[in-house]
């Protein structure tokens, strides 16, 4: 029997993109939820990016991440809850979003 070897993901420049940032999704930006139609704007807030699993197609750079569906996890009778949804969204939208991030100590810093 041949043993497999570990598929090893190059290294990426992945930005830092706090929790609870909210991703305003177009459908060519994500990819891969098994809860929500394809092809459908979806807004997600961060609950955490998942660095070490990556795809690279035609359209780019892909990272998983999971999070929350906003703003419907957002509402006030919604218990608290892991997050519920896990998708790929493309490194260039996490990108633009940690530029959109205002730096620390400054007036309306990251929460």
């Amino acid at each position: 029997m041949r043993k497999r070897l570990p598929v090893v993901t190059p290294t990426v420049e992945i930005p830092d993109v706090p929790a609870e940032t909210l991703l305003q999704l177009q459908p060519e930006q994500w990819s891969h939820c098994a809860t929500v139609p394809v092809g459908t704007y979806l807004e997600v807030t961060v609950a955490r990016v998942h660095r070490n699993v990556t795809r690279q197609d035609g359209a780019g750079l892909w990272v998983w991440i999971v999070g929350h569906e906003h703003p419907g996890c957002t509402w006030e009778h919604v218990e608290p809850h892991p997050p519920c949804l896990q998708l790929m969204v493309r490194v260039d939208v996490l990108i633009a979003a940690a530029q959109r991030q205002d730096p620390p100590g400054t007036a309306g810093g990251n929460r």
